[in-house]
């Protein structure tokens, strides 16, 4: 019997790692290397696997891109030819970490921006993946991205557009939910009803305890909505796809007059761009392979002993 997969996808901050605790809590396995609560970030988990976490983020180095880039926006296409280098890795972390599992769930945000590599990945190994598409009001997201990292609202609205858009159409062929974070707050078995039907999953146990969904999780509920050219885009975006009967033409057509504006942007911004993440992503390299490397470890001990005899060490 074939595997099947639950894949949260869509904005960070958006409530994926509620949605993927609410999963674990009704027996969906989230994988063996899951990050630890932060404080002041996600108190109750982000129910992500490191292992698939860090491939992903040497995917997007690959692609010149990282997590909080401004123009990764990757709508439903074919596997780019450049990160086929790293499919036999992808397959042996799911082989192996989700070993014996029918049923098991797989949750980054950044996966929305490699919907290509990992549906060819799911289609090699005859998993059969379903999604669940997080929604967030956009400026919601704009005031908990600027309160945690500092983000400017452009910045923030860029990013929503490109992790929204590129989930909605990478998964369009796919079975999926999508679930608006109020919605997964307010009524979570309303929720889990919809995402057992929608994939077959079975009947589903009354949610006794819905210990891990808490309003308190949203912490931002003042909304003021500016009058700008990318909310009103992303707010369009929001508004339909939060709609029990979406209207596809409409979502086709705010996508591409983001796409229009993203052309729109200069050359030599672009270019700037792609050479910070060049030399951003040779010098990572370069670190972890001095890091890794046999003298680097030989180095340590002394690194150590130096320290405990150098002068600085006694300074008040």
């Amino acid at each position: 019997m074939s595997q099947k997969a639950i894949v949260v996808v869509g904005m960070h901050r958006s409530g994926t790692s509620a949605i993927s605790g609410l999963l674990a809590e009704l027996g969906v396995f989230m994988g063996s290397s899951l990050f630890a609560p932060q404080e002041g970030v996600n108190e109750k988990g982000f129910f992500e696997n490191s292992l698939l976490v860090d491939i992903n983020d040497r995917l997007l180095d690959e692609s010149l891109l990282s997590w909080d880039h401004p123009l990764a926006l990757t709508l439903a296409g074919e596997q780019q030819p450049h990160l086929s280098a790293y499919q036999n890795e992808a397959k042996l972390i799911i082989e192996k970490d989700y070993r014996g599992k029918l049923l098991w769930g797989m949750k980054d945000p950044r996966t929305s921006l490699l919907l290509p590599f990992w549906l060819k990945t799911f289609k090699d190994l005859n998993v059969s993946a379903n999604f669940i598409l997080m929604l967030r009001h956009p400026m919601e997201v704009f005031g908990s991205l600027k309160k945690r990292d500092g983000f400017s609202l452009q910045k923030v609205m860029h990013l929503w557009l490109n992790y929204t858009l590129s989930s909605y159409f990478g998964s369009l062929q796919q079975p999926s939910v999508i679930l608006r974070y109020e919605d997964l707050l307010n009524t979570p078995e309303t929720c889990a009803k919809r995402i057992f039907e929608t994939f077959s999953l079975g009947e589903l146990d009354s949610l006794a305890s819905q210990s891990f969904i808490d309003k308190k999780l949203q912490n931002q509920h003042s909304i003021n909505v500016p009058n700008d050219r990318l909310v009103n885009l992303a707010m369009t975006v929001y508004l339909e796809l939060g709609k029990s009967v979406i209207d596809h033409n409409a979502v086709v057509k705010a996508s591409e007059e983001y796409q229009a504006h993203l052309h729109s942007l200069s050359s030599v911004l672009v270019e700037h761009l792609n050479a910070v993440k060049k030399e951003e992503v040779y010098f990572k390299h370069h670190f972890l392979n001095a890091y890794e490397s046999i003298w680097w470890k030989l180095s340590w001990p002394l690194k150590k002993i130096e320290s405990f005899f150098s002068p600085g060490r006694y300074r008040g």
